[in-house]
């Protein structure tokens, strides 16, 4: 009988723990919706690592239409719950306007962070979506799941996604953006979901807008500066503790494979 030594059961044991880490991510930072997308694209990664950052955006109609007797475009944008506006451009200033915001989201190539963009459609199947969406984006060790809670697609689609790693035993970190006091609706719907994370027995971390409007308003009145700088101070906390998750990932891995 074939006797097979333990240094080659242990070199064994090692080589697989090195490929499972091989083929995940340490860390993957992922928002949903625009006040989590808006924070992802104020990173400024801290070092070289193992992470990648996803927005999810749920889809918006749009519809564009040409008069083919001129070079005239009409623009129909839908971006509720904003109003919907009509905008009429030329030819010449739609191709200006697209090559100008695609030159802005490289303007600080090796500083800000690359993000990956998904758009899905907001059917209410949140469970479904959920779980269509970890099979499709970047395996991970660990992940940071970035949102504004109050709306209906953020806030759900980020619950049953929390949920869906609580119950794979994922490690993973919530940051919530509360709403301000002057949207009670949204914000009481915000309280409610936070709520619920916290039963669930997921890590949260709350940023409440109303707090940090109050503060920063010592620095300016200009609410859209506020609220830069508070995407700004959140993106930072988001990044440490990013580059936490993905430290203590790299580090068991070494305990385990040495």
């Amino acid at each position: 009988m074939e006797t097979i030594g333990a240094n080659y059961i242990e070199g064994v044991l090692k080589g697989l723990i090195r490929k499972y880490y091989q083929e995940r991510m340490d860390n993957v930072v992922l928002s949903f919706g625009k006040a989590g997308d808006r924070i992802l694209r104020n990173i400024k990664p801290l070092q070289i690592r193992r992470t990648s950052y996803r927005s999810v955006l749920v889809k918006e109609e749009r519809a564009f239409a040409n008069n083919m007797n001129s070079d005239a475009y009409a623009e129909l944008e839908i971006t509720e719950p904003d109003p919907m506006r009509v905008t009429l451009l030329s030819r010449e200033e739609y191709e200006y306007r697209k090559n100008l915001s695609q030159f802005e989201q490289w303007e600080e190539p090796l500083e800000s962070a690359t993000v990956s963009t998904s758009y899905l459609g907001a059917n209410g199947n949140w469970n479904s979506m959920s779980r269509e969406l970890i099979d499709e984006i970047d395996k991970s060790n660990s992940y940071v799941l970035v949102s504004g809670f109050g709306g209906d697609f953020g806030q759900s689609m980020h619950l049953n996604f929390s949920k869906l790693l609580t119950s794979r035993k994922i490690a993973h970190v919530n940051v919530i953006i509360k709403p301000s006091r002057e949207d009670t609706k949204r914000r009481k719907l915000a309280e409610a979901g936070i709520r619920e994370l916290k039963e669930s027995g997921a890590s949260v971390v709350v940023f409440d807008n109303q707090k940090m409007i109050e503060k920063m308003r010592s620095i300016s009145q200009d609410k859209n500066k506020i609220i830069g700088k508070i995407n700004v101070e959140i993106a930072r906390h988001v990044e440490v503790l990013s580059a936490r998750l993905s430290n203590t990932s790299e580090l068991l891995k070494y305990q385990l494979s040495a």
